[in-house]
């Protein structure tokens, strides 16, 4: 399996996130990488404080990267939190 997985925040329930996550720290991923481009930036920071309140301490926040992307021709901002599971 590999260790980090990319999971692309957009118009899906956050409930459907959160069993996403859980799905591939259950799958045997590693870390989990909260992605939001444009405007779910903010949909990708609720889903890691849903996740936080959901999980409590056996989630823990890794690194959060953003910046800009070229995407379709145009620059679009990003946000990335990557989480990993404590055991």
């Amino acid at each position: 399996m590999s260790s980090e997985r990319v999971l692309n925040v957009g118009r899906k329930s956050l409930d459907d996130y959160i069993v996403e996550v859980i799905l591939m720290f259950q799958e045997g991923s590693e870390r989990v990488v909260l992605k939001g481009v444009g405007p779910y930036i903010s949909r990708a920071v609720d889903l890691y404080n849903a996740l936080v309140s959901r999980m409590g301490d056996s989630v823990e926040l890794v690194k959060v990267g953003i910046g800009s992307e070229r995407i379709k021709g145009r620059m679009k901002p990003f946000i990335a939190i990557e989480i990993r599971k404590k055991y």
